[in-house]
């Protein structure tokens, strides 16, 4: 029984030797993975930062901007507004008005030569 046991206890001492032998350099390299990892952190840190600034400078300047062009949409709008109004009062009232005009002037024609042939004729007899 003697030899079993030492048996049993030498397998046991090289698990633990093999064991040792392969986890050693494993947390090494884990140390080394968590260092990189913390590094990348800290630089994405440092990188993300100024630019979030900046991004959120950048949104707010948008919508500064876009305020403004709210306020030049309702502009465009209210004067788009008033060009339809006067197209609509030249295409509609100064037609009448012109109409009424042209139709002023051939009655004033007319009548102004039916006033000169009246004159001709009562100057001639």
């Amino acid at each position: 029984m003697t030899v079993q046991v030492d048996v049993f206890t030498l397998i046991i001492t090289i698990l633990f030797v093999v064991i040792a032998a392969v986890l050693i350099p494993t947390l090494f390299q884990l140390k080394s993975t968590a260092k990189q990892v913390d590094d990348l952190v800290n630089e994405a840190r440092r990188d993300l930062l100024p630019m979030l600034r900046e991004l959120r400078q950048a949104s707010e300047r948008i919508n500064q901007a876009s305020d403004k062009a709210e306020v030049l949409f309702d502009s465009l709008g209210e004067t788009g507004e008033s060009i339809h109004k006067v197209n609509d009062f030249l295409q509609h009232d100064v037609g009448r008005y012109v109409g009424n005009a042209a139709g002023l002037w051939l009655g004033l024609r007319a009548a102004s030569k039916v006033f000169v042939k009246q004159l001709k004729e009562q100057g001639g007899k």
